[in-house]
């Protein structure tokens, strides 16, 4: 079967036939690359929404597969570069504030305040899976489960949180230098 232009064409069954034969494929390939499940599933499924989404643009001169490789590894790079700015940021934020807490060791208790503060201001539902996260120290597979909710949504409220109590650190660390 031609799944370029059945998919160009629409035909939801030979996707989902594409969907099927390539999804662990991909998954592995991540997978390997990540280190991590659940990146590995976001990528894949944000890959797979790509295609479908874009398939007029699919080109008929190169197989499903390789079509569907080059989306995942772009969108792999792209999520690890996400993940390591914001790694970058914590990290930057953290010898801030050790920076800080030596010069002035009252800064520590006005960071701990501000932080806690930050959280307090949280939605509910955003401040309980962060609060999984960082005080029970579960993964987002598993806070997604507890929740009855995707890890999407998970990482979502996640990164959220950690917007709102980076900026709250940052802050705290700008008023006292």
């Amino acid at each position: 079967m031609d799944y370029v232009s059945e998919i160009k064409c629409g035909n939801k069954r030979a996707f989902e036939e594409v969907y099927h034969k390539f999804h662990n494929r991909f998954y592995s390939y991540v997978l390997r690359k990540t280190a991590s499940g659940d990146l590995a599933e976001e990528v894949v499924q944000m890959s797979f929404i790509k295609v479908w989404e874009k398939r007029t643009e699919l080109s008929a001169i190169y197989p499903i597969e390789v079509q569907i490789a080059r989306i995942a590894r772009s969108l792999m790079i792209d999520v690890l570069r996400k993940k390591a700015v914001e790694r970058s940021a914590l990290h930057t934020i953290q010898q801030n504030a050790r920076a800080v807490i030596d010069a002035d060791p009252a800064a520590d208790k006005q960071l701990v305040e501000k932080v806690h503060e930050a959280i307090e201001s949280l939605p509910p539902q955003c401040r309980k899976i962060f609060m999984l996260s960082r005080d029970e120290g579960l993964t987002h597979s598993q806070i997604a489960s507890h929740l009855s909710v995707s890890p999407k949504t998970v990482e979502n409220h996640i990164s959220k949180a950690l917007k709102v109590v980076r900026k709250a650190a940052a802050l705290c660390f700008i008023l006292n230098l």
